[in-house]
């Protein structure tokens, strides 16, 4: 038997296990772990999406204990471009995180790696996980890279097993370092398939992308790169292209990426974006990153049909597959059985009571027959009536531009760029002036008119990147990204000079005049961050003083 001495011992050694069991439970959940995105919102990349939806679908399948606080940072490259996405962002993170002890970093393609590559000064001592860093056989100093490398001769091998008779392929591309490495590599893997001709399109506009894609035959395939072009000003996003190039040939596309697998790009051996955040999960939780499991065979379901594809691997994800009528329609159906078998209750009583069983099951096979249109006409009516709910949520139903709601998500979201990226944000709030005289003098049809004409005015002046929206009554707000309050002074003055030149017709023939007042305000992007509220406050002042001035003026806050 122990004795007292013994007992003691082994008591305190329990406790010194369970606090350390204890201990080390703390320090798993207060890890902290910061990630690093290039391509912007999920809402703006697909390929972000993918990335996000399976990391955090990995996450969740983990013990709540064992999961880490996530910090998430974007780099906008896919809407303002690369230099501008990194921009400032170094100070940024630095104060922003200036309190915080991270144990790990985790960046999510080429932006986000080579930006905090380049800032080693950025979090010392921190582990970094380059994840998709494209790089050729790069080793960071400062960690662990995991590219992600397309396995181009599996992605091109695709094309001659399900597609046979296919003897010419339009590789497009871009001249972007990146794009040019993958045609490289896919340089190397068009030796393993002498009976195809492969034509690389690097170059070129996209009409001159569409045209080449129109006069493919029946022989071709086009194997499509995830490519950025330049149109103008604008930057086409990787799927808008692909949605292009598919609108203007019948040829079937390939790819090697599942952010472009939709309607319309048949699929292939792709990199998966959903496996890519799985293995930056396991990153996150301090497991092995698995960078050998992230391709596979991905189709779009209804775009392989139409081309008549063949042989596609048993194990290969079929997406926009139809799902089956009995899960959608379920409800419905069982509505509709219980409506059949109730008629045919009255039909078996009529049949019993007629002795016309021939007429009888005649009906019965017409009901049945008619039980699919039915159900589908129900659903149509229901998508319809979505549809039309979405766009009286956030459309103005006189003059049909955005409405109040729609224009208050618009000021927060730019907001938030500028104040990202220090760039000037001005905001105008217009009202016609003396509408409640116009209304009480010639009626509120021509109020209507003096609405839509201004609500016509405004829409047609409007820059790309501009946005208005009736905010009430006789008042608009239009939203000017990327512009000083000067500029924005000088084009609310033009915009007051046209509403002048406005007339509209009495139902007396007369002819009445328009005008309006306009007041401006602007966000500081570098000093207190700005509310929507706060700039439409300011707004709404510098319009008080115009009309407490005279009206048909533009007075700045």
């Amino acid at each position: 038997m122990l004795n007292h001495a013994h007992r003691r011992l082994l008591l305190r050694l329990a406790a010194a296990c369970w606090l350390a069991s204890a201990a080390a439970h703390a320090v798993a959940d207060d890890r902290r772990v910061l990630v690093l995105y290039s391509l912007g919102a999920d809402s703006s990349s697909a390929w972000q999406r993918l990335v996000h939806k399976g990391m955090y679908e990995e996450l969740g399948r983990s013990s709540q204990g064992a999961t880490p606080a996530i910090f998430e940072e974007r780099f906008d490259a896919n809407r303002v471009g690369e230099d501008k996405a990194v921009e400032g962002m170094a100070p940024y993170l630095a104060t922003k995180y200036a309190d915080v002890k991270f144990d790990a970093i985790v960046t999510e393609n080429f932006v986000a790696s080579r930006f905090l590559a380049s800032h080693p000064e950025l979090f010392p001592g921190v582990p970094r996980h380059y994840v998709n860093h494209g790089r050729d056989q790069w080793q960071p100093r400062d960690g662990v890279a995991y590219e992600v490398t397309s396995d181009f001769q599996r992605a091109l091998g695709v094309i001659p097993m399900v597609a046979p008779h296919v003897r010419h392929v339009a590789v497009i591309g871009d001249s972007t370092a990146r794009g040019q490495l993958w045609l490289d590599r896919l340089r190397s893997a068009t030796a393993h398939f002498p009976q195809i001709r492969f034509e690389i399109w690097d170059g070129g506009s996209i009409g001159e992308l569409r045209a080449r894609a129109a006069r493919l035959d029946g022989n071709s395939a086009v194997f499509m790169l995830a490519s950025l072009r330049n149109e103008g000003s604008a930057r086409v996003q990787p799927r808008d292209l692909a949605l292009q190039i598919a609108g203007a040939t019948r040829a079937p596309i390939f790819t090697h990426s599942e952010s472009l697998v939709m309607p319309g790009v048949a699929g292939g051996y792709v990199v998966s974006g959903e496996a890519v955040g799985r293995m930056m999960a396991r990153l996150l939780l301090g497991q092995p990153a698995m960078d050998s499991q992230v391709q596979g065979y991905y189709f779009d379901y209804p775009t392989a049909r139409r081309a008549g594809l063949r042989n596609i691997p048993h194990d290969a994800v079929m997406l926009n597959r139809p799902h089956n009528v009995w899960e959608l329609y379920r409800w419905q159906i069982v509505s509709v059985i219980g409506l059949v078998v109730f008629e045919g209750v009255l039909i078996t009583a009529l049949v019993l009571s007629l002795r016309s069983r021939r007429r009888t099951m005649k009906e019965l096979a017409s009901e049945r027959n008619n039980l699919e249109d039915r159900i589908l006409q129900r659903t149509l009516e229901l998508l319809q009536a979505n549809r039309k709910l979405e766009e009286l949520a956030t459309t103005d139903p006189l003059t049909g531009i955005a409405n109040r709601r729609k224009m208050t998500e618009q000021i927060a979201q730019e907001l938030e760029r500028a104040r990202r990226f220090h760039h000037p944000l001005s905001l105008l709030m217009v009202d016609i002036d003396h509408f409640k005289r116009i209304n009480d003098t010639y009626g509120h049809e021509v109020g209507d008119q003096a609405i839509i004409h201004t609500a016509t005015l405004l829409t047609a002046h409007l820059r790309a990147v501009d946005a208005v929206a009736r905010f009430g009554g006789e008042e608009f707000v239009l939203l000017m990204p990327e512009t000083p309050i000067a500029v924005a002074a000088h084009a609310a003055e033009r915009l007051r000079e046209k509403a002048a030149q406005l007339r509209m017709l009495a139902e007396d023939g007369s002819e009445v005049a328009l005008t309006i007042s306009i007041g401006v305000s602007a966000a500081d992007p570098t000093g207190a961050p700005d509310t929507p509220s706060s700039l439409l406050v300011r707004a709404d002042k510098a319009l008080y003083r115009a009309k407490k001035e005279g009206r048909n003026r533009v007075v700045q806050f």
